[in-house]
């Protein structure tokens, strides 16, 4: 990602994202949500804001749950 296109993403942020510590630091629970069938994005906005702006949670999410799921 160049420069600025990261500027770019940054200035886009939700302004109630939760950032990349509070969203690793609960994305478990926000994956076992989504298994239970739950809408896990509306028990935590601000997570489910976070990882539709952040390419490196996104990637990690997304690896969480496909190795729960299976």
């Amino acid at each position: 990602m160049s420069a600025r296109s990261s500027l770019a993403a940054f200035l886009r942020t939700e302004p109630d994202d939760a950032g990349c510590d509070k969203t690793m630091s609960l994305m478990h629970v926000y994956v076992e949500l989504i298994l239970a069938g739950v809408d896990a994005a509306r028990r935590y906005p601000a997570i489910a804001a976070h990882l539709k702006g952040c390419e490196g949670c996104r990637d990690d999410f997304e690896g969480l749950l496909a190795a729960l799921s299976s």
